[in-house]
């Protein structure tokens, strides 16, 4: 087991692991459109490469029910840097490969190959395809994989971190939308990197998940970092680096809020955490965050004349035909005390239930609530889980709908990483009680395959409404 372990903390590994998820998702990658989330940012993506403008009135994508009407031109309703961004691929696959973005349809239920671009006649190559694997099947993996290395760096074993990076790929909220073209896996991602930033500037006790030495500082490492597979062991952050760490820590987790706007909540709550905890690097964290608002400002301007993001604009929304609410986001929600308390409950435990969906997440915060006792990252915990609970309360007070025709409430994937990086203290809980341990590792893992059969449902099609297996 030994040396299993060590073959599976190799950096080698990681590189088998990124392609290995890779090609899975090559398989799985659906190759044209069939939500609105899809058709609002292919609508941007091809008006601004074969039209030079951000107004998707000439565009067949323009049926999508997630758009403003501005300055009497249509617009998508998502924030721009990750549709910018994809704009940029597809210029590429359009102008060199002559790839064009196909406004068909395909449902999964209906297609023999349900909607993968491999058939048993052949293969089918699209531009849709080809920037849906890139942007979120790429950013899958690589999550997959930033994870694995994040275990290791705790001091899990490479056996143990590999399970569970493979765990969070496939048999979490992740995995359904890592097919599909939507913004919650790149936000993850980026949240995720941010966040682990966050964790390696407070030092090598912080990544090991020690408690923090109040009568000595850790001795400086005489040879090369260790990889920290099993060891608790992590690489000291070197000194003079350490404000380009919270620059780019900020920087990583406002592009995940400037990809899905409510985790701007998070870059405030973490903000807060470097303030009470890193306060002299306050101001490189505000520098790198400031950054990709202001990008999204400027391309706001660019496209409707206007800084704010588009859907900030309730009036916008107000035109013949549409199809949300009259108010910021498009969105309303509890109508009333009765209405919800059942949204709330069906939100977490119910038909859409977070837990009911994924019951391994309740190893997650069992993870949190063992880390928390033993005061092992205190500051980090309670800022997530405050983080959170306000993200949470804005869904319940200000949506009621789940995020549409979906597989779970999808708006939580971008939390997952967050949550599951403390499923490895939940599962050593009671390595010191062989029997008891052994029951218990059972239940965590039984745990991750009702996870994943539930995930798997979403494999198939992530834009229609799954059922748990497990309901409370």
């Amino acid at each position: 087991m030994r040396r299993l372990d060590a073959l599976l903390a190799r950096r080698w590994w990681g590189v088998i692991l990124f392609l290995t998820l890779l090609v899975l998702w090559a398989l799985l990658t659906k190759v044209h459109t069939h939500s609105w989330q899809e058709e609002s940012r292919m609508a941007t993506v091809q008006t601004l490469v074969e039209q030079d403008t951000f107004i998707i009135d000439r565009t067949e994508f323009n049926r999508t029910g997630d758009k403003v009407f501005i300055n009497e031109h249509f617009y998508s309703d998502k924030t721009p840097l990750l549709s910018v961004a994809t704009a940029g691929a597809y210029s590429l696959l359009h102008n060199v490969f002559g790839l064009t973005l196909d406004p068909a349809i395909c449902v999964p239920d209906e297609d023999v190959a349900a909607c993968r671009a491999f058939t048993r006649t052949g293969t089918r190559f699209t531009a849709f395809y080809w920037l849906t694997l890139i942007f979120i099947g790429g950013s899958a993996s690589l999550l997959s994989v930033l994870f694995w290395r994040a275990m290791l760096l705790a001091g899990a074993s490479g056996t143990l971190a590999t399970a569970l990076a493979v765990a969070l790929g496939l048999a979490s909220p992740l995995a359904p939308y890592s097919i599909v073209f939507a913004g919650h896996v790149p936000a993850a991602l980026c949240l995720f990197a941010g966040f682990m930033l966050l964790i390696i500037s407070s030092g090598p006790e912080a990544l090991a998940g020690l408690p923090p030495s109040r009568f000595q500082k850790p001795a400086a490492p005489s040879g090369p970092p260790p990889l920290g597979a099993g060891n608790g062991q992590a690489p000291t952050p070197v000194k003079q680096w350490s404000s380009w760490i919270f620059f780019w820590a900020g920087f990583l987790i406002s592009l995940s809020a400037n990809i899905d706007l409510t985790l701007a909540v998070f870059s405030i709550a973490l903000g807060l955490w470097v303030l009470f905890t890193h306060w002299r690097s306050l101001l490189p964290y505000v520098l790198g965050a400031l950054i990709p608002f202001a990008i999204s400002a400027v391309i706001n301007y660019w496209a409707a004349g206007t800084i704010m993001p588009l859907y900030f604009d309730p009036k916008a929304y107000d035109f013949v035909g549409t199809v949300l609410n009259t108010t910021v986001g498009g969105t309303n929600g509890f109508y009333s005390l009765e209405f919800g308390l059942r949204y709330t409950y069906e939100m977490f435990v119910g038909q859409r239930g977070l837990f009911s969906f994924t019951p391994m997440l309740i190893f997650a915060f069992i993870g949190m609530a063992v880390a928390f006792r033993q005061r092992r990252q205190r500051g980090l915990i309670v800022t997530v889980l405050l983080g959170s609970f306000v993200f949470a309360a804005y869904l319940i007070l200000r949506t009621d709908n789940f995020g549409g025709l979906a597989w779970g409430t999808r708006w939580f994937v971008p939390l997952v990483p967050l949550w599951w990086y403390y499923a490895r203290e939940a599962y050593g809980v009671m390595r010191n009680r062989p029997h008891a341990s052994l029951v218990w590792r059972t239940l965590f893992w039984l745990a991750v395959l009702v996870s994943f059969l539930t995930a798997a449902q979403g494999l198939h099609d992530a834009w229609r409404e799954a059922a748990p297996l497990i309901r409370l």
